[in-house]
């Protein structure tokens, strides 16, 4: 049922202005050796699965996740121009409120970059 309901709530959210930004927790960028479509292989090849209950950022065209303990997940966004940016939260499905409000949302910026190695090009922002 969540899988039905959630996804169009999210939607119409955004198209009504409430999430039209770019979430926090910049890692780097898509290492031009690569593209879109070997970094799905290899997040796919890591365990990493569609994200179908997340915000869409403006110029976002990858969104992934990888569940951690049946409680939390891993969620790697790709954008349009190369940019990569990742978080660790609550899944949607153990904690639907809790991970709409964002109350566990961390960088784990160490183990992303240990996870995407050469895949990541690590710049500032």
């Amino acid at each position: 049922m969540m899988y039905r309901v959630w996804p169009p709530c999210i939607r119409t959210a955004e198209r009504l202005g409430f999430h039209n930004f770019r979430q926090k927790y910049f890692l780097g960028h898509l290492n031009a050796n690569y593209n879109k479509d070997n970094f799905i292989a290899f997040l796919a090849a890591q365990g990493f699965e569609r994200a179908k209950i997340a915000w869409r950022d403006p110029g976002e065209v990858l969104s992934m996740r990888k569940i951690h303990r049946d409680i939390f997940q891993y969620h790697i966004r790709l954008f349009i121009d190369g940019e990569i940016r990742a978080h660790y939260e609550y899944s949607p499905e153990s904690h639907p409120l809790d991970h709409f409000f964002e109350v566990r949302f961390d960088p784990e910026t160490e183990f992303f970059k240990r996870l995407l190695g050469d895949y990541l090009i690590v710049s500032e922002k």
